[in-house]
């Protein structure tokens, strides 16, 4: 059994991680657009609202809190919109981390691979060696 029989196992943990945290840029990435996409209904529905020319004092302070709340709403969507987008920044961050540290153990897997081949074949190598020298030795002796 190879010193390195652990590599595999290794590996494969960190594929599940990098997947896991795929799986999670996806769903930062999703809850970004949908942010986006209510930002965006409010703003227009702000950018929508007016207010009649002439208009009684209680209607004039009902727009202007339907104003105001309509204003609230659009600035809590906008920090919503911010607050996705540095989920999905800190999630591409923690994917490119993960990727990273598979890599690192995939390149550690591929040098062990070549070593063990590479091991495999100067054995094999020696071994024809071995035969060729011995039945040169024995063609030698009949000879002589």
């Amino acid at each position: 059994m190879s010193p390195r029989s652990w590599i595999p196992t290794v590996l494969r943990a960190r594929q599940a991680q990098e997947d896991l945290v795929a799986q999670q840029v996806a769903v930062a990435r999703r809850d970004a657009g949908q942010a986006a996409h209510e930002h965006a209904e409010h703003a227009a529905r702000v950018a929508g609202m007016s207010s009649p020319p002439k208009q009684s004092v209680p209607a004039f302070h009902a727009s202007l809190a339907a104003h105001q709340a309509a204003a609230a709403t659009l600035a809590a969507a906008r920090n919503r919109v911010l607050f996705a987008e540095s989920r999905v920044s800190s999630a591409m961050t923690d994917l490119t981390a993960a990727a990273r540290s598979r890599r690192t153990v995939e390149k550690l897997h591929e040098r062990d691979e070549a070593e063990r081949v590479s091991t495999a074949s100067d054995l094999a190598q020696r071994e024809l060696d071995e035969v060729s020298i011995s039945r040169h030795g024995a063609r030698l002796r009949r000879t002589s």
